[in-house]
């Protein structure tokens, strides 16, 4: 079962020790987000500030809300030791059957209502992230939605969020993301003002859905509404006729006018480095309802693990998969591991003995998806979730003359840290294969040396036995 508000979801973090309350008065100026950052690092237990400088007790933040493996399971209802590939399994099962949204008359989000000259975005902790940031961000872990004016698509995506002044957020939107393209294409082009909508502190699955990019324009609110296996509950926005979650903690109604831009950024994102401040089109805030005892979420973007490379990843691997079985690639697992901020994808394959296999995956992948620059490709016995066997592959098994392939000139991602100013500014790189395959032409019963791991040179009575008895030898 998944959890419809964040209250419910840190009582069940509670109960496993996924989570600590902190009681200790912390500074909303780098405290939190340093706590944050080092429980990522160290994959702690997710922080719930309950005492903030400057703000009443009624102010809380959630800190970390799924950055780790177990908090992910315990998001999607599962025992926080679940194997990552049963979590996976599940996820694949449960988007096939989206689940539209029902709507509410009145809401949680709606106990306190701002309008007018009571919009003050600073009433709310909103904390400073890291060192060297551009300002405070509300927006880390949450829903920005909008509404496409020619069909009934309601994109939710999340794009960060920093507070200009009272009344007044700059956001990441840009035409590489699906909320960015609308307001261009659709409003700005037209010179039309584009409502928009910010939902903080949103259950833990729809917040994750919000930050996925799925292939079909179908609104993501059915996405989410598959993956807590019953309809997400909306209620209607004050300002507009955009459709926000009920349980959310607090909803800011903006809107966004051609012409009006702010600076936005610094800020340390998902790749683990900072990137640079740009003007960025200005939101005007004309309403705040929220609960009245609102708790942020706070993620905090960095070297992993965070959330921007947990609940994304699992989107994009399985998008991946979905889309070199289309390109008829005898794919078996893929995985885009978090601890690579997303930035390498690895996928293990049925050969049959065919040649160039590799090359195959390769070129599927980025026909799709140029943000996987680093590409690795591994045989059916090994698991791709299992990094200390893909790590192992890499050192084996990867000849270092014919199995690592370099192709320039081809698309980039433009927050990639390692591009140069002129390859970012056209977003232009390449792209590495590394082949961890045996060769096609040799044989398994004699080329192929025997691998020695408990999986493979013991029988399987035995290792059952094994497993069965772990704890009876003491372990």
């Amino acid at each position: 079962m998944a959890y419809k508000d964040n209250r419910k979801y840190v009582t069940a973090l509670e109960k496993t020790g996924d989570v600590v309350r902190i009681k200790k008065e912390v500074d909303w100026d780098g405290e939190v987000g340093g706590i944050v950052r080092r429980a990522n690092e160290l994959r702690a237990p997710a922080t719930f500030f309950e005492k903030i400088k400057d703000y009443s007790p009624d102010y809380r933040i959630l800190g970390g809300p799924i950055t780790t493996e177990r908090r992910l399971n315990i998001a999607f209802g599962f025992p926080p030791e679940t194997h990552l590939r049963t979590l996976y399994d599940e996820y694949e099962k449960r988007t096939a059957h989206p689940i539209k949204p029902v709507i509410l008359k009145d809401a949680p989000c709606k106990e306190r209502v701002l309008t007018g000259k009571d919009v003050d975005l600073f009433s709310f902790p909103a904390p400073m992230v890291h060192d060297g940031d551009g300002g405070r961000y509300i927006g880390t872990w949450h829903i920005s939605i909008v509404r496409d004016p020619d069909s009934d698509w309601t994109n939710w995506g999340m794009y960060r969020c920093m507070v200009h002044n009272r009344r007044t957020v700059s956001v990441l939107l840009t035409m590489s993301n699906d909320g960015g393209r609308i307001y261009f294409t659709k409003y700005a082009s037209q010179k039309k003002p584009m409502p928009i909508a910010f939902a903080i502190g949103a259950d833990p699955i729809s917040s994750m859905t919000a930050a996925i990019r799925f292939d079909s324009l179908q609104s993501e609110v059915n996405f989410a509404g598959g993956l807590h296996g019953e309809p997400v509950e909306l209620v209607k926005c004050e300002t507009s006729d955009l459709m926000v979650p009920a349980h959310a903690e607090i909803i800011l109604e903006g809107e966004i006018s051609e012409g009006y831009s702010v600076p936005e950024g610094p800020f340390g994102e998902f790749t683990g480095y900072r990137t640079g401040w740009d003007w960025r089109t200005a939101i005007v805030i004309k309403a705040i309802t929220s609960r009245k005892d609102p708790i942020i979420t706070l993620a905090n973007p960095g070297v992993p693990l965070s959330e921007g490379s947990m609940g994304p990843g699992m989107g994009r691997t399985l998008n991946l998969k979905k889309h070199l079985k289309a390109c008829g690639v005898p794919v078996v697992d893929v995985y885009v591991p978090p601890e690579a901020a997303g930035m390498i994808v690895i996928v293990s394959v049925k050969k049959f003995n065919q040649a160039n296999i590799a090359t195959l995956v390769r070129d599927a992948i980025l026909s799709r998806d140029y943000r996987e620059q680093k590409i690795i490709v591994v045989d059916d016995d090994v698991d791709v979730f299992n990094l200390m066997e893909v790590f192992h592959t890499l050192g084996t098994r990867l000849h270092p003359g014919r199995g690592i392939t370099i192709n320039d000139k081809e698309m980039a991602m433009s927050l990639s840290p390692f591009l140069t100013s002129e390859e970012r500014k056209y977003s232009r790189s390449a792209s590495v294969l590394f082949d961890c395959t045996w060769p096609a032409e040799w044989s398994r019963e004699t080329d192929v040396p025997p691998r020695v791991s408990f999986k493979d040179v013991y029988s399987r009575e035995l290792q059952e036995k094994i497993t069965r008895e772990w704890k009876e030898y003491g372990f």
